[in-house]
């Protein structure tokens, strides 16, 4: 029965990605009364996984079991630094977690919830990007310059600064490319900058660049740079000339092109 548990918990816990806080990972496992405490105390363990109610109780071997034998409890993972266990949350709507995790994180995690319902996957990281950079200043950080410099956002203060994030394997941002090379075409006369960064190595993004048309200026960064603005690509930043982000596109529309008056739309905006 352990196992089957096991195997249960992770065939169906949704793992989030990074640059969330840990309790937004969540899932739909199966259901159980949440608000009945356990029959038993049970000593927390150490360096463990630990299966806990909505409001922190931890569950018994049998509680535990009787998870095979009901449906819709959901699950947010987080770690417990402190004892230093992997913790399964086991509920059947955020609500029932009030007292136990924060009220900014339960209304996060219901937004989240009804974002996923209508806009999918996409729609929860783009509020996420949004909500981590939108209004921030751009962050310190090595750009690498394909000229061989190194550069950082500073040096692009001054100006209106477009920001494409891209990578060589990303379909959608190679299709992206033509109607970005008519942004610049189209700002060629104004003080505007675009910059495109990937995370692949100098020597391969020149290989690229040599059988793609892609005139933006080009730079490199690591990985976690450009996972820290960003978790998916392409990702489009239209930061002002203080290094404020004003506004984030992120993703590619399933019409291509309509990627060239989107940023247009945006760029006007931060024009005034």
């Amino acid at each position: 029965m352990k196992f089957l548990l096991t195997l249960v918990i992770l065939l169906n816990i949704f793992s989030c990605q990074e640059k969330v806080p840990a309790a937004t990972e969540q899932s739909t496992q199966q259901e159980m009364p949440i608000n009945k405490k356990p029959t038993k105390q049970v000593t927390p363990t150490s360096n463990g996984i630990v299966f806990k109610d909505g409001q922190g109780n931890i569950l018994t071997e049998s509680q535990k079991d009787s998870l095979v034998e009901n449906v819709n409890l959901q699950v947010l993972r987080r770690f417990d630094n402190e004892l230093n266990n992997t913790e399964y949350i086991l509920f059947e709507k955020y609500e029932d977690l009030r007292g136990f995790v924060a009220d900014d994180v339960i209304e996060n995690l219901i937004e989240e919830a009804s974002l996923m319902k209508a806009g999918g996957r996409g729609a929860v990281i783009n509020k996420r990007v949004v909500d981590q950079w939108k209004d921030k200043i751009l962050p310190e950080g090595p750009l690498n310059m394909l000229d061989g410099s190194v550069k950082s956002f500073k040096d692009f203060e001054g100006n209106l600064l477009v920001v494409n994030l891209w990578y060589i394997n990303c379909g959608p941002c190679i299709a992206e490319m033509p109607y970005l090379n008519d942004l610049v075409e189209t700002y060629k006369d104004e003080d505007i900058t675009f910059l495109a960064l990937s995370f692949d190595s100098i020597p391969d993004i020149n290989n690229f660049l040599e059988r793609t048309d892609f005139t933006y200026v080009q730079g490199q960064i690591s990985r976690n740079f450009s996972s820290s603005l960003s978790p998916v690509a392409p990702a489009h930043f239209i930061v002002d000339k203080d290094g404020i982000i004003r506004d984030i596109l992120i993703g590619a529309p399933r019409n291509t092109p309509e990627i060239y008056d989107r940023l247009v739309s945006v760029i006007e905006k931060n024009k005034k």
